[in-house]
């Protein structure tokens, strides 16, 4: 059975499964809400949206049109407060026709900054709710 977490996005709430379905295992994710663009490497149609949460291992992404089949591959721009990461991804999954699950792969090392800084920001807020005072 696979367990699933409440995820709160300003006015949205979406459930996501917490683990996947291969290793039961992945990286923690954590809320994240930025611009994106997501460009079909084989078709060129383009989707945007905002992201509802990120890891170092992929993202959650919220469209308003069609989504891309699993197994997609995509150019994928991240943008939040003018800085922008661009990577490949493959969607993993589509959700109630709104969200699709992506997975990073071959990030360029210029960008992995970028995502580390985003995490390591997107944990404080986390980590400061779990805290006892």
């Amino acid at each position: 059975m696979r367990k699933l977490a409440r995820r709160q996005v300003s006015f949205l709430s979406v459930e996501v499964a917490v683990e996947s379905a291969a290793t039961g295992k992945r990286a923690p994710r954590y809320p994240f809400v930025a611009r994106i663009q997501a460009t079909d490497l084989i078709s060129g149609m383009q989707r945007e949206g905002l992201t509802t949460d990120l890891s170092e291992g992929g993202c959650c992404i919220m469209t308003r049109r069609a989504l891309f089949s699993p197994g997609t591959r995509v150019l994928l721009e991240i943008t939040k407060d003018g800085v922008s990461l661009q990577t490949h991804a493959t969607v993993i999954y589509n959700l109630k026709d709104q969200f699709m699950g992506l997975c990073f792969a071959d990030i360029p090392p210029d960008q992995t900054a970028i995502l580390a800084g985003w995490i390591k920001a997107a944990i404080a807020p986390v980590n400061s709710r779990l805290s006892v005072p």
